[in-house]
């Protein structure tokens, strides 16, 4: 006779600015079996490249909500994707709510605008989204072919970003919330103020790593979101 297996716990990934779903290959190797991995991306991303992007937050929740066909035990969001996961927890329909796990974002309650005029140039995008915080691939920026045809892309994220600091500045997601933050990461601040975003507990980790947290520390992300589900 045989054992049913346990389950193995449904997490989403909701990559960063820019990315998609193949931003998380690492992680998703370091994660192997022990999830059930499930990678997201909006239009205009990854595979989706061909789709126009959105800058409107509430669209792009329910967009990523939308290819969301299981009950999740968690959402871990990077960077903006941090943001994003806020807003689908919000929105999400099941009867437990999932963890949430964000990483390389400060909390959205304690930012400031973005500031989204004179985006007329590569250079003038890359300034505004490391005003903010956040970052580019290296290989990206590298390649003239890549940068100009990242560009649109990254003006669109920074206006979703803008949205998403509007959508999500007063929300609380219902399930438990672990805060990841890489030691190398200097434009965060306030990290305890995501206590605020979460009607339960909220852990607030630091480890190795840069600000793309999942690409520079995967084996640290993965110990972490292990944890995480282990802690429920």
């Amino acid at each position: 006779m045989t054992t049913p297996s346990t389950p193995r716990p449904a997490v989403a990934f909701i990559p960063p600015s820019c990315c998609g779903a193949g931003y998380f290959r690492r992680l998703r190797r370091e994660l192997g079996d022990r999830v059930a991995f499930h990678a997201l991306e909006l239009p205009g991303h990854g595979r989706r490249y061909q789709e126009t992007p959105l800058t409107d937050a509430a669209a792009a929740v329910a967009d990523l909500a939308a290819r969301i066909d299981t009950p999740l035990d968690a959402l871990y969001g990077e960077s903006l994707g941090a943001y994003l996961a806020l807003g689908v927890a919000d929105v999400l329909k099941q009867e437990r709510p999932p963890l949430l796990l964000a990483a390389s974002n400060s909390p959205p309650s304690v930012r400031d605008r973005i500031d989204l005029e004179g985006l007329d140039s590569i250079e003038s995008a890359v300034a505004a989204l490391r005003a903010m915080g956040g970052e580019i691939p290296p290989e990206v920026l590298s390649d003239p072919e890549l940068a100009a045809g990242a560009y649109p892309l990254m003006r669109a994220d920074l206006h979703l970003g803008q949205s998403c600091i509007d959508l999500v500045r007063g929300s609380a997601a219902a399930g438990n919330l672990t805060v990841l933050a890489g030691a190398d990461d200097t434009a965060l601040t306030r990290l305890e103020s995501w206590a605020a975003h979460t009607r339960g507990r909220c852990d607030v980790t630091s480890l190795p790593g840069g600000h793309l947290l999942s690409a520079t520390n995967p084996a640290g992300v993965a110990e972490r979101v292990l944890e995480a589900l282990a802690r429920g």
